[in-house]
């Protein structure tokens, strides 16, 4: 097989970037993702910033190597023609609000009668089940209903978002892992299944903090810059806006940061002598760690000694820097591939690349599509000619605009 998952085929209705995330995932590894979009605006991920020749660059991301088509899925029609592309279909994903696909007849109840082994993959903020499944949320949602904001900034200050979308991206990986999985039990049993993926459920399932309080009943909250049970363990402040992250909690690396800072008299000093005292006298380790640091203009001076003593460390880097690293370039981290017909200007575009990295069946580099690019191709198969299906798309197009003027 030269990729994965070459001839799975999946119907995806999914939208913003939890979902989008887990089928390209698929895509980068041979699937034809065959992505449903609206008319007219497509995937709202289209609409974000920032944007090049007017086009979202998330957008290129989330929906790299997939086919579009343009479908209303309130449309008598567009139903029709779902439903015979069912019957080819592997995997649907989808990221409506819980209970909306049913609105349109496409609901896993509904899809199963017409492909009963059918994989049908649901990702939503809080899950198909249970108090939380009808409420509208995104990443940021889960982030706050998991404990995970409230653990994520200074201690002195309030709860603060982590910088990235991390609820979407772990929705993205779990998505993806569960229909790999419904794959590889189907390919053994014959037998699909309905899989229901929450962006809350995994934002606690990685909340480490949880343990202690279930068990133990702790109350833990933010720790800044530094780990709770590890230290040290986070970021440390040199000079000219210089920073650092050191991890040496272990006696060898607490030891041999000792010796590196000149300072072999901590190693038996009672308030930073073992893991635990370090913990709890965090404030003097920083202060002293940092007031090593701070004797070099240059933070890469102490990062060297560092890592010569074998130390765990690194130069915290902006976005802009990684964007410049000539290793992650190399290896493949970030990528440059080509743009879809729609740019004029630009003829490629630099972005993330695959970081799932196999030695037999690598990952496909591939361009996101524009807009309805493949619903020719697509909806010919399904018993329409080429004009009927640009009929169809103007049709709604007129329909917008009509419901614009009311």
């Amino acid at each position: 097989m030269a990729n994965i998952f070459e001839g799975v085929r999946v119907l995806d209705f999914t939208s913003n970037l939890a979902g989008p995330g887990s089928t390209a995932l698929l895509a980068d590894f041979g699937a034809e993702v065959i992505k449903v979009e609206r008319p007219i605006a497509g995937d709202d991920i289209r609409g974000v910033s920032p944007r090049m020749e007017g086009q979202a660059l998330f957008h290129h991301f989330s929906n790299r190597g997939k086919k579009s088509i343009v479908l209303a899925l309130d449309d008598p029609r567009s139903k029709e023609l779902l439903y015979k592309m069912i019957q080819d279909t592997d995997i649907i994903a989808e990221s409506y609000k819980p209970g909306q696909m049913k609105k349109f007849g496409l609901d896993y109840e509904s899809v199963v009668q017409i492909k009963p082994d059918i994989i049908y993959m649901s990702v939503s903020a809080c899950g198909q089940t249970g108090g939380y499944s009808k409420k509208p949320g995104y990443d940021v949602i889960a982030q706050g209903m998991s404990g995970i904001m409230d653990l994520n900034g200074d201690p002195s200050g309030p709860p603060a978002r982590m910088g990235v979308p991390v609820g979407d991206y772990v929705g993205a990986l779990n998505a993806a892992f569960a229909m790999a999985a419904a794959l590889y039990h189907k390919m053994r049993t014959g037998e699909g299944q309905h899989l229901d993926i929450s962006l809350l459920d995994g934002m606690v399932g990685i909340n480490s903090m949880m343990e202690g309080a279930l068990n133990l009943g702790t109350k833990p909250s933010r720790t800044g810059n530094h780990y709770a049970n590890m230290a040290p363990y986070g970021v440390y402040n040199g000079n000219n806006g210089q920073s650092c992250v050191i991890s040496a909690y272990s006696p060898k690396g607490w030891n041999s940061l000792c010796a590196v800072m000149g300072r072999p008299d901590f190693a038996n000093d009672p308030l930073v002598a073992d893991n635990t005292a370090r913990t709890k006298n965090i404030k003097y380790l920083v202060e002293n760690v940092e007031a090593w640091l701070k004797q070099y203009d240059d933070i890469n001076e102490p990062i060297a000694m560092m890592e010569a003593a074998g130390i765990a460390c690194c130069k915290i880097k902006s976005t802009s820097e990684v964007s410049k690293d000539d290793v992650l370039w190399e290896r493949g981290t970030l990528v440059e591939v080509e743009t879809p017909p729609s740019f004029k200007e630009n003829k490629t575009v630099k972005r993330r690349g695959p970081w799932i990295k196999m030695s037999k069946t690598p990952a496909l580099v591939k361009r996101a599509p524009d807009l309805g690019e493949d619903s020719v191709f697509y909806l010919t198969q399904y018993g329409l000619s080429e004009q009927e299906v640009l009929d169809l798309e103007q049709s709604f197009v007129d329909a917008a605009k009509a419901k614009k003027k009311k």
